[in-house]
């Protein structure tokens, strides 16, 4: 009987396997206080806008988390979190410019406004990015990958 793997198809279940592993060490109650903290502290209530713009930090946050464990795999061979986050950093800066985008298309505030949303948005993507690299660094250490 033969065999025929689909090397495509294997790769893709891996990555499959190894985010969901690290999707279980993931903390989303402490992800959305942090959303809260960093981006609508100085908000009261709960508008449609805040509510779309808080799933929209979590998607950015489980992403930029597992953009982090992803790259967990230089740390593991020796590079540092910094050498590593230099590896991904066009993605890091896409992700920063969708939630920037974002939160200014919802929040009109001028030029002073849409550099504040950079910063808030850049900080919270390299938060969550470099939690996924401590945790993915972990799994490689002991070989959970």
């Amino acid at each position: 009987m033969n065999v025929v793997y689909n090397l495509g198809e294997r790769r893709r279940k891996k990555q499959w396997k190894f985010e969901r592993s690290m999707l279980r060490s993931l903390s989303i109650h402490e992800m959305r206080n942090d959303a809260e903290r960093t981006f609508f502290s100085g908000q009261i209530g709960e508008t449609v806008g805040t509510l779309y713009l808080m799933d929209f930090c979590l998607d950015i946050g489980i992403d930029a988390y597992l953009l982090g464990s992803e790259y967990a795999r230089f740390g593991y061979f020796g590079e540092t979190a910094e050498q590593a986050e230099k590896r991904c950093e066009e993605e890091l800066n896409a992700l920063t410019g969708q939630t920037a985008s974002q939160f200014t298309a919802w929040y009109t505030g001028g030029e002073r406004s849409i550099d504040e949303h950079r910063k808030k948005s850049s900080a919270f993507i390299k938060k969550w990015w470099k939690k996924g690299f401590t945790e993915g660094e972990k799994k490689y250490r002991l070989r959970l990958h």
